[in-house]
């Protein structure tokens, strides 16, 4: 009985250190910065329009998009669109594929009486493949995050994300 109580005792310990060091390596993760997701620079031509299911709803804006010059990631053209009253996501075409896609999230406006009024914002470079976004995403306008994603292979990642 004392052999299993031992056993008991360790196993308790390693699972509650392991519990801590997860619990405090999400605490104190890096922030994710512009210059830690570098892009390369495409100076090529801006291959066809492709639209998919998604993307054929905002086929118009996407044909403008597709005659620009990447503004996003080295070869993406990104544009923020509004949907409604303090309410904002992000369209994306690749110009070396065509190919047309969307950021998951909608982000609204944020509210709490502790914090005050965040706008949402959608941040994104040229010369990066991070995008940051601020604001509201399932309705709660109290629930306000910035949420980081990772431009890849014509897909939005979420890669880390922090309450405000």
């Amino acid at each position: 009985m004392y052999f299993l109580s031992r056993i008991w005792a360790e196993l308790r310990a390693v699972f509650y250190t392991i519990l801590l060091v997860l619990g405090s390596s999400s605490l104190y993760a890096k922030t994710p910065t512009f210059q830690d997701y570098p892009a390369k620079k495409y100076t090529g031509k801006n291959y066809p329009l492709k639209l998919n299911p998604y993307s054929q709803k905002y086929r118009t804006l996407f044909k403008e998009m597709s005659k620009q010059k990447p503004n996003f990631a080295g070869h993406y053209v990104m544009e923020t669109v509004g949907c409604g009253g303090g309410c904002s996501f992000a369209l994306a075409y690749n110009a070396k594929t065509g190919h047309s896609f969307m950021l998951p999230d909608t982000f609204a406006d944020c509210y709490s009486e502790q914090k005050g009024f965040t706008q949402n914002d959608i941040v994104y470079q040229k010369d990066s493949r991070l995008v940051m976004a601020v604001g509201s995403r399932f309705g709660n306008q109290e629930i306000c995050e910035t949420v980081y994603y990772q431009v890849d292979s014509d897909r939005f990642k979420q890669i880390s994300k922090q309450l405000r």
